[in-house]
């Protein structure tokens, strides 16, 4: 009997592996294939031609060009991209008690709470291609900004290029931008979670005399802080790897203002064909951004403990 009950396991594991087989393939033949060739293109030179006949190993030549300076032009266009990518990182800090704020009102709204949480999603929902139009317009010399300074008398503030057109006000204008799109997102966690915090603790906090910064403070931000791990996370990821708003906002400038990596490396890729380069670059902010989401997860784990 146990044979029996051995073997058909035996064939049903079998039937498991084989119905699984295809996707495996799939995931080796297309994605893991893509990341090892691309891991190996960042270490060729590579011209106009064809990948095959122009590639030249280059050793750490392609890294050493935009991170040592050996190639002192695409160095510093590397640095200011990095540095852009940088501040964008820092409206993290912003996008996140925003976020908790607004999911701790939410929760305490009882009447029309439907609405309320269709509006503050309408940025998830809305195609962000279109999204970045309407701020592009809003943006504009003849934009909404401006005729809104100009109405109420700060005439003093107006961008004459618009605000994207600007050197000092480009990369602020989209920052708003990318707050205005990410915080929906975190809204959500920080929502979900706050619904698992127990209302008795609230009342004892009330008891003991707790103010409401009080309670959200030492109950709960503690509770909550695994979210903020991921919400921390979700916005390096997202400030490294940023690419649609530039590119169809300001496509980098004006004067590459605005200009990140992700469009420098696109930059690189197709306009100027160096592959090798690209890819360099495009695994230095994978580095980066695994080793900053590694030290995030080890600050944050150890406070909790």
């Amino acid at each position: 009997m146990k044979n029996s009950f051995s073997a058909m396991a035996r064939r049903e594991a079998a039937a498991g592996y084989l119905l699984v087989a295809p996707a495996i393939l799939l995931f080796l033949l297309i994605g893991l294939f893509t990341v090892l060739f691309s891991i190996g293109l960042s270490f060729y030179h590579l011209g106009q031609g064809s990948l095959i006949t122009s590639a030249k190993f280059a050793g750490l030549d392609n890294f050493q060009n935009f991170l040592f300076g050996r190639d002192l032009n695409l160095s510093r266009a590397f640095k200011q991209a990095l540095v852009n990518n940088l501040w964008v990182l820092l409206s993290t800090l912003v996008v996140i008690p925003i976020a908790l704020a607004i999911a701790v009102m939410l929760q305490r709204i009882s009447k029309g709470i439907r609405l309320y949480r269709t509006v503050f999603l309408l940025p998830m929902v809305t195609s962000s291609v279109a999204i970045y139009y309407v701020w592009q317009g809003i943006y504009e010399p003849e934009g909404t900004l401006n005729k809104l300074l100009a109405a109420i008398g700060l005439d003093s503030l107006i961008a004459v290029n618009g605000w994207l057109g600007e050197l000092h006000t480009a990369l602020p204008a989209l920052i708003v931008t990318v707050i205005w799109g990410s915080v929906p997102g975190m809204m959500i966690l920080y929502f979900a979670g706050l619904q698992t915090v127990d209302p008795h603790l609230y009342e004892a906090a009330e008891m003991d005399g707790a103010g409401a910064w009080q309670k959200i403070y030492r109950i709960t931000w503690p509770i909550l802080r695994p979210i903020t791990v991921i919400c921390l996370i979700m916005g390096m990821n997202g400030a490294l790897q940023i690419f649609d708003p530039v590119w169809i906002m300001t496509k980098g400038g004006p004067a590459n203002a605005t200009e990140v990596v992700n469009v420098l490396v696109y930059q690189q890729a197709f306009v100027n064909g160096d592959m090798g380069v690209a890819n360099a670059m495009g695994w230095s902010i994978f580095v980066l951004t695994f080793v900053l989401s590694l030290i995030s997860l080890r600050i944050l784990r150890d406070k909790s403990e």
